[in-house]
């Protein structure tokens, strides 16, 4: 009992001076959008280059609140409770488990179970974040196919939608490199992040 009282209170005292409210932005390896209603989306990657490549992703979404940490879920192939909230440079992350998601074991850091300290790395205005369902969505430059380009994003991508417009939406992806690819993709070559079902 004591060691749980012990646990709880470090917790408390990671996030006890952040009071600020969360952005939409990339915050190192988290993609994160915020809407105006307040809910929360976001999206976790990251890689490790040993003898053999490994990754770390999941997904998470709650809803801000009027009290900080904000209450998260997260998952991979599971379904995580976690925390976050804003800090002086960025975001901290917390999920206790969340070395258990998918491939995190030997890629995330340990301080992911108390406060994962994350850096503001670019501003954005997204609204949801949502993931290519289509086998590629073409980017056109408005919300009109006849000025379809010739660039595309592929199944599983995950975009941060700006807005939408009809049957469209105006989407940013985010590659590896930091690189943002902007434009307009059918509504129907992307889903909502889902966690899995119970």
């Amino acid at each position: 009992m004591t060691r749980m009282v012990c646990g709880c209170s470090l917790f408390m005292v990671a996030f006890s001076s952040y009071a600020t409210t969360l952005h939409s932005g990339v915050y190192e390896g988290l993609l994160l959008a915020v809407s105006p209603t307040g809910k929360i989306t976001g999206y976790y990657s990251e890689s490790a280059d040993d003898s053999v490549k490994r990754t770390c992703t999941f997904f998470l979404e709650g809803h801000v609140s009027a009290q900080q940490p904000n209450t998260i879920t997260s998952w991979s192939s599971s379904v995580l409770a976690g925390h976050i909230a804003t800090n002086n440079t960025g975001v901290t992350l917390a999920i206790p488990d969340g070395q258990n998601h998918v491939g995190c074991m030997n890629v995330l850091m340990p301080e992911i179970a108390t406060g994962l300290e994350l850096d503001t790395t670019q501003q954005t205005h997204w609204q949801t974040l949502m993931q290519i369902s289509s086998p590629r969505a073409y980017l056109s430059s408005t919300p009109d196919a006849s000025t379809q380009r010739k660039a595309w994003i592929i199944k599983g991508d995950v975009v941060g939608v700006i807005q939408t417009h009809g049957d469209w939406a105006e989407v940013e992806y985010v590659g590896n490199s930091g690189k943002t690819t902007h434009g307009w993709v059918s509504s129907s070559s992307v889903q909502p992040l889902m966690p899995p079902s119970s």
